[in-house]
């Protein structure tokens, strides 16, 4: 988040923050149980929103637009590159006694991205 934050106050550019979210899948896809889906999605939307209030309480000049959306977060963040000048994809530091590891979405943005992509590693 940093990264982004600082990337996007040098810029002078907006911040566009997208979290892929799914069901667990007891719920099948929120079919069975639609008042359980609204409320999880709610509840992902908050979190969201509590996780950047402090960044945005540092970085008070960058505008963000937070995107909760329900699907991996692979396809949702490629569709965003579309439109990016940056992406910005974190990926867990794993202790690996040969190479580095990267995950799927950060795969899937390095191969399909229209857009320059930064991996951060974080732990």
């Amino acid at each position: 988040m940093a990264f982004a934050f600082d990337a996007a106050a040098r810029r002078a550019a907006g911040l566009r923050v997208v979290h892929g979210w799914t069901l667990p899948p007891y719920y099948y896809g929120g079919e069975l149980m639609p008042e359980l889906s609204a409320e999880t999605a709610a509840r992902v939307r908050h979190e969201l929103t509590d996780v950047l209030r402090p960044w945005q309480g540092k970085f008070p000049e960058v505008e963000v637009r937070a995107q909760a959306t329900v699907g991996g977060a692979s396809a949702h963040l490629v569709d965003a590159s579309r439109g990016a000048a940056l992406v910005i994809v974190g990926r867990r530091v794993r202790r690996a006694p040969i190479g580095t590891h990267i995950g799927p979405v950060t795969q899937a943005l390095l191969h399909h991205a229209a857009a320059p992509v930064a991996v951060v590693a974080h732990d």
